[in-house]
Order: C-alpha cells, then sequence, then structure tokens
C-alpha cells in the first residue's frame, strides 16, 4: 500500500471535467465568486495542513474525549457557582454569541465546499463544515444543565432566535459574512479576516484569562475549538492571494469591509469581557494591548506579504480602538435590562487600571462612572430601574450597534438622506460601507425601525419583553449596587 505522503496530495487535488455542463453553469460565479476564474487558474491553490479525513476524524475524536472529562469533572453547577460573578457574564455572553453563529459558518463552509473552486479548497472547507457543527454543539451541550440554576444561560440557545438588539446586529453580520457572501468573500472575510486575526483574542485572550480565574471548561473549550480554527483558517490566505493576482481592487475592498464589520463586533464581544467583566486580578492585558498584539501586528505582516495596503479604515479603527468599547459598555450598563447577561460597575482599582491602560482616553470617561456611582448612592442598592432611561436608545443603521461612537464630548453619528428616509451611522467606516452596497443593507430593519414601523414597542420595559426577556433573565448590576466602595446616603 502506498505511503500517505505518496497519495495525499493526489487525493486532495482530484478534480474532473465535465461533459454534460458548461463549467460557468457547475461554478456560477454568483455563488463562486468574482472575478471568475476557469479551473485550470486555481489549480497552485494549497494549504500548509493538508488532513486526510481519517487523520481528521482520529484528532477530533481525541479532543472530544478530553473535552468531555473536563466537563464531567468540572462542569456541573456547583463548580460553576464557585466562578466569579463578573466572570460567569464573559462565560454568558460568550456562549450565546457562539454557537448559532457557528452554526451560520456550517452553511458557509459547506457552500465553499461546493463551489469553491479547487479540489483542495472544497476538500478543507468540508472539514471545516465539521469543525463549526462540533463548535455549535459544545457550548449548547456544556451550559445545558446550568439553565435550571440560572435562566441566562438558556440564551446560550436563544439569543439567535430572538430580536435583542445583540442578537439583531449579530444576525446582521453573521447573515451576510457567513450566509450571503459567495465562496470567495467568504474565504476572505471569514478564513483571513474574521478568523486569521480577531478570533486569536477569543482563542488565546481570554483563554489565558479563563485559566487565571479558574474557568478549566471555558478554558478547555476555546482550546479546543482554536485548534479547529488555527487549521480551515488557512483557506483564507490563498483566496486572497490569488484575488490580489486578478482583481487586487476587489481584494482590498473586500479586506476594507470585514476589517472593519469584524473590529465592530468583537469592540462588544472582547471588549466587555477583557476590560470589564473579568476580575481585576485575572486580567493579563487590556484590549487594546491584545489587540495590538494579535490583530495589528498580524495584519499589516501579510498584507504587506501579499501586497495590499492596510484597510482603509485603519487609522479610524486606531482611533476607536482605546475608547469604543468603553462607550459600548456604559450605554450597556446603563440599559442592562435589554441584555441577558449582567454587568460590573467598575470600582476605584477597576478604574485605575483603565486610567493606566488607557492614560489618553480615560479621562474622558471618568466623569460618565463618577455620575454613575452617584446615582447608586443616590438610590441605594437594589434599584435597578433607576439608572435606565426609559425610552430606547438609537441604533447604526450598517453595524446596528448603539450610536455612541466617538467620545462623551464628542458624538461622531453622521446620516445619509434617501428618498423617503434618512439613515444615521455610528461613523465614517460605517456609512461608507452602506453607501458602497446599499441593496445589501438598505432594507434591513433595526430596532428603532421595528419601532416606528409599530412591530415592536417603544416603552422600554415592554420592549425588554420584545426582546425576549423576563425578569428572572434581563440584566442587571452584578451585585445590584452593594459595592463596599459606594457610601449611600452621604454616610461612611
Amino acid at each position: 500500500m502506498p505511503l500517505r505522503d505518496e497519495w495525499c496530495d493526489l487525493a486532495r487535488k482530484l478534480d474532473w471535467s465535465f461533459s454534460y455542463a458548461e463549467e460557468r453553469q457547475v461554478f456560477p460565479e454568483a455563488l463562486s465568486g468574482s472575478p471568475w476564474l476557469p479551473a485550470q487558474e486555481w489549480r497552485d491553490w494549497d494549504e500548509p495542513f493538508r488532513s486526510t479525513y481519517a487523520e481528521y476524524v482520529s484528532t477530533q475524536q481525541r479532543k472530544e474525549v478530553s473535552f468531555q472529562a473536563i466537563a464531567e469533572a468540572v462542569g456541573r453547577i456547583e463548580d460553576v457557582s464557585k466562578l466569579d460573578p463578573g466572570w460567569l457574564s464573559v462565560v454568558k455572553l460568550h456562549m450565546a454569541t457562539l454557537p448559532l453563529a457557528e452554526f451560520a459558518a456550517v452553511i458557509g463552509n459547506l457552500r465553499a465546499a461546493r463551489f469553491g473552486r479547487d479540489s483542495a479548497w472544497r476538500m478543507t472547507s468540508l472539514l471545516g463544515a465539521l469543525d463549526e457543527l462540533r463548535h455549535t454543539q459544545l457550548p449548547l451541550r456544556a451550559m445545558h444543565d446550568l439553565v435550571r440554576w440560572d435562566e441566562q444561560f438558556e440564551w446560550t440557545h436563544r439569543l439567535f432566535h430572538s430580536d435583542d438588539w445583540v442578537a439583531v446586529a449579530g444576525r446582521h453580520l453573521v447573515d451576510e459574512l457567513l450566509l450571503g457572501s459567495d465562496a470567495i468573500e467568504f474565504a476572505i472575510g471569514t478564513h483571513f479576516v474574521f478568523e486569521t486575526g480577531f478570533t486569536n483574542l477569543q482563542f488565546i485572550g481570554l483563554t489565558a484569562m479563563a485559566k487565571q480565574v479558574g474557568d478549566r471548561l471555558f478554558e478547555q473549550m476555546l482550546q479546543s475549538i482554536q485548534t479547529d480554527e488555527a487549521r480551515h483558517a488557512q483557506i483564507g490566505h490563498p483566496v486572497l492571494k490569488k484575488l490580489v493576482q486578478k482583481d487586487p481592487a476587489r481584494a482590498q475592498r473586500l479586506v476594507d469591509k470585514w476589517f472593519w464589520r469584524s473590529f465592530r463586533f468583537f469592540a462588544v464581544v472582547t471588549g466587555f469581557a477583557m476590560d470589564y467583566l473579568t476580575p481585576l486580578h485575572a486580567r493579563r492585558a487590556s484590549f487594546k494591548e491584545f489587540v495590538e498584539e494579535w490583530v495589528v501586528d498580524q495584519f499589516q505582516s501579510s498584507l504587506s506579504e501579499l501586497g495590499l495596503a492596510l484597510p482603509k479604515y485603519w487609522q479610524a479603527f486606531l482611533e476607536a480602538l482605546p475608547i469604543y468599547h468603553h462607550m459600548l459598555y456604559a450605554s450597556a450598563y446603563t440599559y442592562r435590562a435589554t441584555t441577558w447577561f449582567d454587568f460590573v460597575l467598575p470600582g476605584p482599582k477597576e478604574r485605575a487600571w483603565l486610567a493606566e491602560k488607557y492614560p489618553q482616553t480615560w479621562p474622558e470617561l471618568e466623569p460618565v462612572w463618577h455620575n454613575i456611582e452617584e446615582r447608586w448612592r443616590a438610590a441605594g442598592p437594589g434599584v435597578e430601574w433607576f439608572t435606565h432611561g426609559t425610552t430606547p436608545v438609537a441604533f447604526c443603521n450598517l453595524c446596528q450597534l448603539v450610536l455612541c461612537a466617538g467620545t462623551p464630548c464628542r458624538n461622531s453619528a453622521v446620516f445619509v438622506d434617501k428618498p423617503g428616509r434618512r439613515y444615521v451611522f455610528c461613523s465614517e467606516p460605517c456609512r461608507e460601507l452602506f453607501e458602497a452596497e446599499p441593496e445589501r443593507y438598505a432594507a434591513h430593519r433595526g430596532v428603532v425601525e421595528r419601532i416606528l414601523a409599530g412591530q415592536a414597542p417603544a416603552n422600554l420595559l415592554e420592549l425588554v419583553r420584545y426582546f425576549g426577556l423576563s425578569e428572572a433573565s434581563w440584566g442587571r448590576d452584578v451585585v445590584s449596587g452593594h459595592y463596599d466602595f459606594l457610601k449611600r446616603g452621604g454616610q461612611p
């Protein structure tokens, strides 16, 4: 029998000719991607892992056994209940945004497994689809038994089936990137931008923090997923390399768009976790420092290697990096009942840490938290609705996140007037992306549009119920204002 290295490449690069259909019919441009190139143009496509199906199954089986052992040992209610309450919100946030987004990635990879232009690309995408299905199942399985202890864990499955504002923003990104893109855009947006760069924040940065907190289950899950991501993330680079050769302008546009859209998403999912919800002793670095290490340096070197420029919105990204997620967190804290996880009020020690990590921007943010502290002092502990507004906030018509970019002193919202409608955006990059492809975005109804159309209530309490939240599951302050550092009613 031939040795593995003697037949593997032959099997991976095995393709066929068509006798009863044209190649363009088998691989239509709308699904395979633009520019459309004949098969021989893709023959040099390659990726470094070269996994066989048998090797894949064997490796995944070992990882499953390892994860199941950890889950049985430290994944019980009595184990999870001992964790820091702020960290539990990290778990709830990530477990809700992860599984059904991964399931959408199953579909995206399966479409690439059919419409990718090289047989090795299609095979790697097929294994990628199996990866993403496993990533869907891991959090659903791990969090299932915790629902009877804390209803917020039910949002591991519920989030993307709801109309919560985070779900609306998440679906807006996920549907376009994973379900609505052709094979080329999917490979570049998902594998090159989203997975190669930004998911390292999750699977390396948060893994280190989970270890410090003592959450072995979360740590093991992220490690188990990361090894899969590292393999099928390799799809993006050779696809982008080919696109740079044939249509460099489109290659640059796709990198520009998905870099900005990915940053906006991770500002919520990872920014909240690293700078606010993780207990101070477990913070290995700030969100900004992790992004600089795992995104900035990597993207600069990868794009330079391919002959591409930095993303068009690079400067806007650098300016937003030290402040945008802080603005989002303060906004979400104020309207915390609109989410399924709890929030931490940063105390003097946490704010000193943030001031050290963000010396240029924190002086503008400090008064925001001082005002929130004063509201807690005036109201006393337990008065959750005191710090909430009574009406909903506005959202960006591109990223669908709260209109809170800029700084506390300077809002960066911009407008575009179209016949019969005004669109509002949190930033110039979001406005430009909208105007570049209005057919993709103009008809979408966000939270505010639903309220104006009578599809959703304008009253905040009723809107929270429209989001699918109940009193048992909506977000609160983790200790409902019972902080030792707060002096209430003028008393020490």
